[in-house]
């Protein structure tokens, strides 16, 4: 019999075969839920059809733009298979043994769980209290000479949890003395202006990682990269596979880049939702948290039962939101921030229901 992983084996993972077109609001994947208007695609689509895509790709005119964009050497920059594909390029390259452990804090993103029991991994977690704020100096107190990895994002979900840069820069500090890796998830940005990515010329131990998921409406495209230092982006290069992506991606991202000004619309479009909705949920004295740094608002019904029958309600009303969290966050619902126009029609039906 063949030899297996056995942690692959106890591993469960669901398909991406979910039909999602049957909603009119799909506001559970924090997306950018208008995409490109008939003119900015047919503008990109006249673009893909210079591609030779009979031939492998050359990513140097990517590199070059990239570079640019984000004032960052291109040495000091690898593109990857979006956020997760970093997470990945980054255990790929650490010297994990039995005892190895990294940290990441709870709740998060899935894939932090799920490539840990890939991978074997140990994990430790530092947590929300009881009034929904993010301990961050937990982290100290948990790393040790197993500890290989830190990861935090910044904005975290399902509540951002964002802390000061010079806390940042402290935690990334210590870490350098213990020879930890600090790698810093900006899969959120430019939602929030903040970004630690000039860390990177202080400390050898930090990487940054970007996604153009969110505000840029790539997550089709599978699309980001990771920002560090020349000698640690070498090793995380030696990862890929054969490319870091495809060159209908690569273009994509390209074009992206060149018109910038559609993600920054976007994203003063979804700021203006996001306060839409605060200021309805202010009217009802209904707590909330985010919609600052990141485009998702965490909705706390305060009662768990209540939680799920209104998720299940508004997925009958042709509108998906998440309610998949643990603990004490079973009590609310995580909502995607959109523009005013479709954030209205959101409301509209939440009020009915509550």
């Amino acid at each position: 019999m063949i030899r297996f992983k056995k942690t692959l084996s106890a591993l469960k993972r669901k398909g991406n075969y979910e039909t999602r077109s049957k909603f009119i609001l799909n506001l559970d994947r924090n997306e950018n839920i208008r995409g490109l208007n008939i003119k900015q695609r047919n503008k990109l689509y006249n673009k893909l059809k210079k591609i030779n895509i009979n031939f492998y790709p050359n990513l140097k005119n990517t590199y070059k733009k990239l570079s640019k964009f984000l004032k960052v050497s291109s040495e000091k920059i690898l593109i990857t298979e979006g956020v997760s594909g970093g997470i990945k390029n980054i255990l790929d390259s650490i010297d994990f043994d039995k005892n190895s452990e990294i940290i990441i804090p709870k709740p998060t993103f899935a894939l932090y769980e799920i490539y840990s029991k890939l991978y074997g991994i140990k994990i430790k977690t530092f947590n929300y209290s009881k009034s929904f704020e993010l301990d961050h100096f937990q982290i100290l107190k948990l790393i040790n000479k197993n500890t290989m990895v830190v990861f935090l994002p910044l904005p975290n979900i399902p509540i951002e949890g964002i802390i000061d840069y010079k806390v940042v820069q402290n935690i990334a500090k210590k870490l350098y003395s213990k020879k930890i890796l600090l790698a810093i998830d900006e899969v959120y940005f430019p939602f929030g202006k903040i970004t630690f990515k000039n860390l990177i010329n202080n400390f050898d131990n930090v990487v940054i990682m970007r996604s153009f998921s969110k505000s840029y409406g790539l997550a089709g495209a599978r699309i980001g990269c990771l920002i560090s230092n020349k000698k640690n982006i070498n090793i995380f290069n030696n990862t890929k596979g054969g490319y870091e992506t495809n060159i209908l991606s690569a273009k994509t991202l390209e074009f992206a880049i060149e018109n910038n000004h559609i993600s920054n619309k976007y994203v003063k479009d979804t700021k203006s939702g996001m306060n839409y909705l605060k200021n309805k949920l202010d009217l009802l004295k209904i707590e909330y948290f985010g919609g600052v740094n990141g485009n998702f608002i965490f909705i706390n019904l305060k009662n768990s039962k209540k939680a799920q029958k209104i998720y299940k309600r508004l997925k009958d009303n042709k509108i998906a939101t998440r309610y998949s969290f643990i603990g004490q966050f079973r009590t609310g619902i995580l909502v995607t921030g959109c523009p005013k126009l479709e954030m209205k029609k959101f409301v509209k039906i939440f009020i009915k229901l509550i």
